[in-house]
Protein backbone atom coordinates (compact mmCIF):
# COMPACT_ATOMS: atom_id res chain seq x y z
CA UNK A 1 0.00 0.00 0.00
CA UNK A 2 1.26 3.57 -0.95
CA UNK A 3 0.08 6.42 0.67
CA UNK A 4 0.93 9.93 -1.08
CA UNK A 5 0.37 13.55 0.39
CA UNK A 6 0.60 17.29 -1.08
CA UNK A 7 2.59 18.40 1.84
CA UNK A 8 3.21 22.01 0.09
CA UNK A 9 2.88 23.68 -3.52
CA UNK A 10 4.49 26.57 -4.53
CA UNK A 11 5.82 28.11 -7.31
CA UNK A 12 9.74 27.14 -6.37
CA UNK A 13 8.71 23.77 -5.07
CA UNK A 14 6.29 20.93 -4.64
CA UNK A 15 6.91 18.73 -1.62
CA UNK A 16 5.34 14.93 -1.55
CA UNK A 17 5.25 12.86 1.38
CA UNK A 18 5.26 9.18 0.31
CA UNK A 19 4.62 6.33 2.89
CA UNK A 20 4.74 2.42 1.96
CA UNK A 21 6.29 0.17 -0.71
CA UNK A 22 6.99 2.00 -3.89
CA UNK A 23 6.54 -1.66 -5.54
CA UNK A 24 4.14 -3.49 -8.09
CA UNK A 25 1.28 -1.64 -8.84
CA UNK A 26 1.86 1.23 -6.81
CA UNK A 27 4.95 2.70 -8.84
CA UNK A 28 1.75 3.43 -11.21
CA UNK A 29 0.04 5.39 -8.58
CA UNK A 30 3.28 7.61 -7.70
CA UNK A 31 4.09 8.17 -11.71
CA UNK A 32 0.78 9.52 -11.81
CA UNK A 33 0.42 12.18 -8.71
CA UNK A 34 4.01 13.04 -9.02
CA UNK A 35 4.09 13.12 -13.48
CA UNK A 36 2.40 16.46 -13.74
CA UNK A 37 4.94 18.44 -10.98
CA UNK A 38 7.58 17.36 -13.02
CA UNK A 39 9.56 20.02 -15.57
CA UNK A 40 6.52 22.70 -14.03
CA UNK A 41 8.61 23.05 -10.83
CA UNK A 42 10.89 21.44 -8.28
CA UNK A 43 9.65 17.93 -6.98
CA UNK A 44 10.82 16.76 -3.47
CA UNK A 45 9.87 13.49 -2.38
CA UNK A 46 9.91 12.97 1.36
CA UNK A 47 10.80 9.64 1.72
CA UNK A 48 10.73 9.39 5.44
CA UNK A 49 7.88 6.44 5.63
CA UNK A 50 9.08 4.86 2.98
CA UNK A 51 9.67 1.00 3.62
CA UNK A 52 10.78 -0.52 0.45
CA UNK A 53 11.14 -0.15 -2.90
CA UNK A 54 11.03 -2.46 -6.06
CA UNK A 55 13.36 -2.34 -8.88
CA UNK A 56 10.50 -0.82 -10.98
CA UNK A 57 9.92 1.88 -8.48
CA UNK A 58 13.97 2.38 -8.29
CA UNK A 59 13.98 2.64 -12.08
CA UNK A 60 11.08 5.32 -11.74
CA UNK A 61 12.60 7.79 -8.91
CA UNK A 62 16.19 7.26 -11.23
CA UNK A 63 13.97 8.75 -13.94
CA UNK A 64 13.30 11.44 -11.97
CA UNK A 65 16.04 12.25 -10.25
CA UNK A 66 17.28 12.63 -13.57
CA UNK A 67 14.74 15.12 -14.50
CA UNK A 68 15.45 17.40 -11.26
CA UNK A 69 13.27 15.63 -8.77
CA UNK A 70 15.05 15.64 -5.02
CA UNK A 71 14.75 12.61 -2.56
CA UNK A 72 15.10 13.27 0.88
CA UNK A 73 14.95 11.25 3.79
CA UNK A 74 14.02 7.47 4.02
CA UNK A 75 15.25 4.91 6.27
CA UNK A 76 18.71 3.38 6.43
CA UNK A 77 17.78 0.75 4.08
CA UNK A 78 16.23 3.17 1.57
CA UNK A 79 18.90 4.99 1.64
CA UNK A 80 21.25 2.18 0.67
CA UNK A 81 18.64 1.45 -2.23
CA UNK A 82 19.23 4.81 -3.53
CA UNK A 83 22.78 5.09 -2.99
CA UNK A 84 23.52 1.74 -4.76
CA UNK A 85 21.52 3.46 -7.96
CA UNK A 86 23.82 6.58 -7.31
CA UNK A 87 20.87 8.47 -6.64
CA UNK A 88 21.97 10.00 -3.20
CA UNK A 89 25.44 10.28 -1.48
CA UNK A 90 26.48 7.64 1.18
CA UNK A 91 23.37 6.94 3.39
CA UNK A 92 24.73 8.24 6.36
CA UNK A 93 25.98 11.35 4.77
CA UNK A 94 22.14 11.96 3.09
CA UNK A 95 20.43 15.27 4.11
CA UNK A 96 16.63 15.37 5.49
Amino acid sequence: MLRITLVSSGPAEVVLKVEGAIAGQEVALLEQEGRPWLGQTSLRLDLDGVQFIDEEGLELLERWHHQGALLRGGSLFVKTLLQRRGLVREPGLFPN
